[in-house]
């Protein structure tokens, strides 16, 4: 807790705070970058990279626990914070901090200053979600909080160089899904598509959304990127660090067939490719940590049509922890639980694309287009 020390870290160092580590709303992290032209850094090697004082989650599978590490098979890729990241200025210049309005009376820097923290990078991305609520106001918070993840982005790249003599994913623990991008957000290309499913789901189910591909695709020679992220609220167990989030719903994007195949299988005789599953597994459910964010992206072919009949289908299945007391445990049963999945598909054409994606899912996909619900723009749900 903050003011309190231990072997593994001082107050002034520790990750925990309120609420930044609570998974049911979105934490926002800080770059270096001020947003303006060129690199103004100081302590922080490049703009695109995560200010030195921003906070990572406070969980570290690295530390040993009773002389050994945490094996992977119990860890959680999706669980991490913060979700998103956005400028917030670097630290010691005075030039490297974001320039912000200030009040006239001050007794210093009148009317704008530069300062910079995440309480500067966390309007810019509350900004993001307003926009998105301003054009789509029947969206739910979490169907808001999957856009802007699903569009994040990572400016750093790959493989960033200042990063490589550290554990291969404390870049991701520093920056979470990334930075939203703008224009993923608001517009689609002629060659890409983003579908939104808000669906309400019972304990122990099994949901299955046909998703149709164009039959011109099959034969382009082109690639069809997928990006899906799916998110949803829980009732927290309080004082229960393992059964924090009890419940467990997750998706994926599999070969069309019987729901009830999906439901008793154990994905592999379904999978389009066997490298292609659940985005969260979740056997081993009362002893696994979860994350209600998660994120799924992968590439399919023209040749992988062959064996799916131009069609795809979204599962999402939903399950919960049985040791987490009798009260809470018929709380989570006798509950629908929402949840949101955004799907963003995009061709990757070679010289003989057609950019013709966008228009051709509208024609054989039921779909309410929320650009014709809504007023503008080109989310689809």
């Amino acid at each position: 807790m903050p003011g309190e020390g231990s072997a593994i870290h001082d107050c002034q160092t520790t990750n925990i705070h309120e609420p930044a580590d609570s998974l049911n709303n979105i934490s926002v992290g800080a770059l270096a970058g001020n947003l303006e032209p060129g690199d103004q850094t100081d302590i922080t090697p490049a703009k695109e990279y995560p200010a030195y004082y921003t906070r990572k989650f406070h969980f570290d599978y690295e530390q040993k626990i009773n002389g050994t590490t945490i094996k992977r098979n119990q860890t959680n890729k999706h669980l991490n914070k913060p979700d998103i990241v956005m400028e917030g200025g670097d630290l010691h210049e005075y030039e490297a901090g974001m320039e912000v309005l200030r009040s006239p009376i001050a007794d210093g820097q009148q009317f704008y200053g530069r300062a910079c923290g995440t309480s500067l990078a966390t309007p810019l991305a509350a900004s993001l979600a307003a926009e998105l609520l301003a054009l789509y106001p029947t969206l739910r918070t979490q169907t808001i909080k999957a856009l802007l993840l699903n569009n994040g982005k990572k400016l750093w790249g790959n493989h960033p160089p200042h990063f490589a003599p550290f554990e291969f994913d404390l870049v991701r623990k520093l920056t979470g899904f990334g930075r939203p991008a703008r224009e993923g957000l608001f517009f689609s290309s002629d060659n890409s598509i983003t579908f939104v499913v808000e669906q309400d789901i019972d304990l122990d189910e099994v949901i299955a959304v046909p998703i149709n591909i164009p039959p011109y695709f099959a034969k382009s020679g082109n690639k069809l990127k997928f990006d899906v992220t799916l998110c949803y609220s829980f009732l927290p167990v309080q004082h229960n660090h393992l059964n924090y989030l009890p419940l467990h719903i997750s998706c994926g994007i599999f070969k069309c067939c019987d729901v009830g195949i999906i439901a008793g299988g154990d994905a592999k005789e379904y999978r389009i490719k066997s490298s292609i599953s659940w985005t969260e597994d979740f056997f081993g459910v009362e002893n696994r940590l979860f994350s209600n964010a998660q994120q799924l992206s992968f590439n399919l072919q023209a040749s992988d049509m062959e064996d799916l009949d131009n069609k795809v289908c979204l599962a999402i299945r939903c399950t919960a922890k049985k040791n987490i007391g009798e009260s809470h445990r018929k709380q989570l049963e006798d509950t629908l639980h929402e949840v949101s999945v955004v799907v963003a598909i995009t061709e990757i054409p070679d010289a003989r694309a057609g950019n013709q994606l966008y228009a051709a899912m509208l024609e054989i996909n039921k779909i309410e287009n929320i650009a014709e619900a809504e007023g503008e723009n080109d989310l689809t749900v």
